[in-house]
């Protein structure tokens, strides 16, 4: 079994490691130490650049970080202890994570690897609802919008709302029975789209262990597969986590790791979101044993990540990792505008741009209408964000903050309204699952305006 003794080191350590109550995790530890050492080492964000070119705030950046990491740890809910690393048992997980991972199989796998800030390695697209709830009938026709799409690497699933009618309880055997459907339909989408080895994100219908592990046995997910374990909030896990860390462990599974700070909250402001970006993938590196590591900081009003604050956040974190590390970072799209919407459009092209550049090896596209609204996803929105990702590998930092700031100015205004736009099937014909002509237009008018303004998609042409 792949990494046999890191699992069990870690499962030892959340039994083993310094009690804490939770509160006192967050106020007198994870808090304090953040606030600490971004003071330690003079991290400020006055308001731009929103993609910035400084190495040196990129390094210090990751010190801080890796600082942070090793002095808080992981808290485990489960057990109320710490799960804690040297810094030296840090660095050393960091020196012998793998650069590459292959996703999928046959003809339909792909390479996702490693890269640097303005690197033009491909970046690898992942397209998707992300969790977005979806009735059982609309499942297969939005996760096929993605599919379809041949910019799409891989495909990340919506939320079943129902099984076969039922309400599915957390728990419960209805979230077995729910993830097996879940598995179901997504093999039916990547038939229908001709793509039979696509990696497929999966469970997203499993609100615990229950179903990412019953799911993801014979005959259901497969291990080139993408499966995913979520962090809590902040530097959290529990044994329920850490069960589906196991199991795709134990199946030799491809394995994302995913943590989402809020902005505003204990992590402080965008110092502190870039900081814990930072911290908690070198974490999670360690105690997950993830291929893919990736983030969606969140602000706790609009619900989205494109504001000034988190683009700045985002783009610094995510160079810091890049340039210090050999670990396969992604990032979340989460726009405040929806589908149907020309703010979405310009949201997802400004976060493209920043996160590719400062060297992401992930982008995943999209929490459109920040991920809240049931339906509010379409793949049209992936199409221009992979579209626009493989359009600036290779571009330089300046340049691409300059097309930044000129795309924020465009959506800015709009963040506050929370323009959520239409649900899918408003934008898509869902029997063809083609775009409607309205969204479609509004794609090729923008398209247009982005390379007006210097964006080079022509080139892809």
């Amino acid at each position: 079994m792949r990494h046999r003794a890191r699992l069990t080191d870690v499962l030892d350590r959340a039994e083993s490691g310094p009690i804490i109550e939770e509160k006192a995790f967050e106020r007198k530890l994870v808090a304090p130490t953040m606030k600490r050492v971004v003071e330690e080492y003079g991290i400020t964000f006055d308001g731009s650049p929103l993609v910035p070119s400084d190495d040196d705030l990129a390094d210090r950046v990751f010190q801080a970080g890796l600082d942070f990491a090793s002095e808080v740890g992981l808290f485990c809910q489960s057990t109320s202890r710490r799960i804690v690393f040297s810094r030296q048992e840090l660095e050393q997980g960091l020196r012998f994570c793998a650069p590459e991972v292959t996703m999928g199989a046959g003809n339909d796998a792909v390479v996702c690897r490693a890269r640097q800030p303005e690197d033009d390695t491909r970046v690898t697209v992942i397209g998707g609802a992300y969790g977005v709830p979806f009735p059982e009938d609309l499942f297969v026709p939005v996760m096929l919008s993605f599919a379809k799409e041949p910019v799409v690497d891989v495909i990340e699933n919506a939320t079943l709302e129902t099984v076969y009618g039922h309400p599915i309880k957390a728990g419960s055997p209805w979230e077995i029975v729910g993830g097996w459907r879940e598995a179901e339909l997504s093999f039916e989408v990547i038939k229908r789209a001709g793509r039979p080895g696509m990696c497929i994100g999966c469970v997203e219908t499993s609100p615990t262990a229950l179903a990412e592990i019953s799911a993801s046995s014979w005959g259901g997910f497969r291990p080139t597969d993408w499966h995913h374990v979520a962090t809590i909030s902040e530097f959290k896990t529990n044994y329920d986590l850490l069960s589906k860390v196991a199991h795709t462990v134990r199946i030799g599974g491809v394995m994302e790791t995913y943590y989402n700070p809020v902005y505003g909250g204990y992590v402080g402001g965008a110092e502190g979101v870039a900081v814990a970006i930072v911290a908690a993938l070198i974490l999670l590196n360690q105690t997950n044993m993830s291929h893919t590591l990736a983030t969606r900081p969140d602000h706790p009003f609009l619900g989205c990540n494109t504001t000034r604050e988190l683009l700045w956040a985002m783009n610094v974190g995510v160079q810091a990792l890049a340039r210090n590390t050999n670990l396969l970072v992604g990032t979340l799209v989460g726009p405040a505008g929806g589908p149907g919407t020309e703010t979405l459009l310009y949201e997802v092209a400004a976060y493209a741009i920043g996160t590719t550049v400062s060297g992401q090896s992930l982008i995943e596209a999209s929490h459109s209408a920040g991920g809240h609204v049931a339906r509010h996803v379409s793949g049209l929105e992936a199409r221009l964000c992979g579209e626009i990702a493989h359009a600036v590998s290779g571009m330089e930092r300046e340049e691409a903050n300059e097309l930044v700031e000129q795309l924020y100015a465009n959506y800015e205004p709009d963040l506050d309204t929370k323009p959520i736009g239409r649900p899918f099937e408003e934008v898509y014909d869902v029997q063809r699952v083609e775009p409607t002509p309205e969204w479609q237009g509004k794609y090729e008018k923008v398209w247009r305006q982005l390379v007006d303004v210097g964006l080079p998609l022509d080139r892809l042409m």
